[in-house]
């Protein structure tokens, strides 16, 4: 009798909490139908800030270019060239106050998500990085918008994490989603956007994180769609040139090797000019002078080559100067002016000047092969945006991105297939070569400055999904890497002591480790806890 109660007791135990699983597995999916929700409202608030961003860069670039154009006469130089790099300056002073604002914002994203830096005061940080990216760009600084963009999204991801209230497990979401929805309006790629999280940010194929951030990226994606109705990408004309299969591949394969060659020594001297730029002796508003002179003279002989320079690859792309030389020399140009720009440590992103140095690099090899022989003049486009694709994918090291991209952008889907090609050459050359990719090699320094603080001891919050290797399992039972330790299981409004805790879907699990292994250890333990 004893032993049958015994086994009655337990099996009613076991009962009980399939029918309590089974409970918390439907208000999981409540759960989520609210998370879905609260991400396209991140996503349409991520499209009204970034947007306006986008525009009235755009409005600013252009009113700048038109006053140029217009000749003004010499005694205007002199106030303006003072007036500009007192914004430098200005912005510079913000950048002090506020250190997070500065760089592109892509860094910084994986930061707080990985729980490396956390947002004291975002909504005044978010205006901070608006007003900076604006004015750092409009000085003319050959800096992206991409950037900020992704940022000003993860501070939007962030005030509606603490407006709604949402668990724990699920503010990286929503941070994820806002850096996704900024790319979105930036570019109006909504599928991009999410990839890009996965790639470049988060660095983590969550089936939740990419649904919440494609999401928040379609809506984004379309107030963007309404204010810019026309893009300029589209106006690029493509013709597939008409050659043999092999002499195809030997031509996409030389690109490949010039690309991975020229984005090694591109990302080697950025970040190593980068790092003396911030070591060197000279006062800050003397380097500031300096890089406004180079901009400012820069401006008065090609002003669409300023501001990330992308008006001026266009305008290469739809039609410009065919002399390979020249087309060359401008491209070190803007690459040297580049890196001056990233290195000041101002609000603004690297896509742009690196999209702009691929596409130019592009146009190069191209004409080249026209001389040759091997394709004909319409054909130079093609071969520019298949470059640019390739030289984001050698810089950033994330091909999915990079090929979504310029796919999406530019609505030519007759350059997939061989970007596809290219970039996979590029990034297994890049391979070869031991190349970091150059937001990753952003994030360690900035992890690792001597002015960086880091608490001894962080907490990693994960959510339990349903069918995951801890659905199901005992605390006690659990092999933790190393100084990881549970230290708390919320359920249900309730934080439960994690001995003897039996984990179910839904659960929000806390896990303490040291601060210096959450990059080893943050994928891991993610995946314990999701399904791919």
């Amino acid at each position: 009798m004893e032993v049958r109660d015994k086994a009655k007791r337990i099996w009613t135990r076991i009962k009980n909490w399939k029918t309590v699983r089974d409970w918390h597995i439907w208000k999981l999916k409540l759960v989520d139908a609210r998370l879905y929700f609260v991400s396209m409202i991140v996503g349409l608030l991520t499209g009204l800030v970034a947007v306006p961003y986008h525009y009235l860069l755009y409005y600013l670039l252009h009113v700048r270019g038109e006053f140029y154009a217009s000749r003004p006469a010499w005694y205007w130089h002199v106030p303006l060239f003072l007036l500009f790099w007192g914004i430098l300056v200005f912005v510079s002073w913000m950048v002090k106050k506020m250190p997070l604002i500065g760089g592109g914002g892509i860094p910084q994203t994986r930061g707080v998500i990985n729980g490396r830096i956390t947002y004291r005061h975002p909504f005044l940080e978010l205006a901070s990085k608006f007003t900076g990216g604006i004015l750092a760009v409009s000085a003319g600084l050959s800096l992206g918008r991409e950037g900020p963009s992704v940022q000003i999204g993860s501070y939007v991801g962030n005030l509606v994490s603490r407006w709604t209230h949402v668990l724990q497990g699920e503010r990286k979401q929503l941070l994820a989603a806002g850096a996704g929805a900024g790319i979105a309006a930036a570019f109006s790629a909504p599928l991009a956007s999410s990839l890009i999280v996965i790639e470049s940010i988060e660095r983590f194929d969550a089936p939740k994180t990419a649904i919440t951030t494609l999401l928040a990226g379609v809506v984004a994606g379309a107030v963007a769609s309404l204010v810019f109705t026309v893009n300029p990408y589209h106006l690029i004309q493509v013709a597939e040139p008409a050659f043999a299969f092999f002499i195809q591949m030997k031509y996409f394969l030389i690109l490949a090797v010039i690309i991975s060659v020229c984005g090694k020594i591109y990302s080697s001297i950025m970040i190593a000019f980068k790092r003396a730029y911030a070591q060197a002796d000279t006062p800050g508003h003397v380097k500031l002078f300096y890089l406004m002179l180079v901009a400012y003279t820069i401006t008065l002989m090609q002003v669409n080559l300023t501001g990330g320079g992308e008006q001026f690859l266009l305008g290469q792309a739809r039609g410009g100067s065919t002399d390979v030389a020249w087309v060359a020399a401008v491209m070190l140009l803007h690459f040297g002016f580049s890196v001056f720009s990233e290195s000041s440590g101002l609000p603004g992103g690297n896509f742009i000047p690196t999209l702009v140095t691929g596409g130019l690099l592009g146009q190069v090899v191209g004409l080249l092969g026209v001389r040759y022989g091997i394709i004909q003049h319409e054909n130079v486009s093609y071969v520019m945006l298949i470059s640019m694709s390739a030289f984001l994918v050698a810089i950033e090291r994330t091909p999915l991105t990079a090929i979504v991209l310029i796919t999406e952008i530019t609505g030519h889907f007759e350059v997939f297939y061989p970007s596809v090609v290219v970039g996979g050459l590029t990034y297994y050359f890049t391979e070869l070569l031991q190349m970091k990719p150059f937001n990753v090699i952003l994030y360690e320094d900035m992890i690792h400055a001597s002015g960086f603080e880091e608490e001894k001891r962080y907490t990693l919050s994960v959510e339990i999904m349903t069918d995951s290797y801890l659905d199901g399992k005992l605390v006690d039972e659990l092999l933790l890497p190393e100084r990881c330790l549970i230290i708390n299981v919320h359920r249900d409004g309730k934080n439960l002591v994690p001995q003897g805790t039996r984990l179910i879907p839904g659960d929000q699990v806390q896990i303490e480790m040291d601060s210096q292994d959450i990059e080893k250890l943050y994928e891991p333990l993610v995946s314990m806890a999701n399904i791919y």
